[in-house]
């Protein structure tokens, strides 16, 4: 029973599962105040969106070792890690979001369903997700 309470006070994961939880719920408020609906938790847990989860959660690991251990090898490590990730955010999905267009030409035109397409990341969106995450672990820092 140590173990897991162990794990769950750990500042790494504290920083990780806080900057996760606060990012799904900004993204389901903006979601629904830009669609103009109801929240719905599933707008929160789907791909895209206000701000980036997946840049939230790199930026507060990295911030968090940063901050409790200093520029250290495994700083390095995990700002290489949050750079790739934060790219492929903006990037990588941006052109699988064109491919996806191109298949639902293709799809419409053989009278077939379309794809959901989702598009990467805007930079506010992305910019947005590592000021979170990096407020997060500083904040986690200071409680813990």
């Amino acid at each position: 029973m140590n173990i897991i309470t162990d794990i769950l006070l750990n500042y790494y994961v504290l920083a990780f599962a806080i900057a996760w939880i606060l990012s799904i719920l900004f993204k389901t408020i903006t979601a629904a105040v830009d669609k103009k609906k109801s929240l719905s938790i599933i707008d929160g847990l789907t791909n895209g969106g206000m701000p980036s989860s997946h840049s939230t959660v790199v930026s507060a690991i990295t911030a968090a070792i940063f901050i409790n251990q200093g520029a250290t090898p495994l700083f390095f490590v995990s700002l290489v890690f949050a750079l790739i990730v934060i790219g492929d955010a903006c990037r990588l999905r941006l052109y699988i979001g064109h491919q996806g267009d191109a298949l639902n030409t293709l799809l419409i035109k053989a009278k077939e369903r379309p794809l959901n397409v989702v598009y990467g990341h805007t930079i506010l969106q992305v910019v947005a997700g590592i000021l979170l995450g990096v407020m997060v672990a500083g904040v986690v820092y200071i409680v813990v």
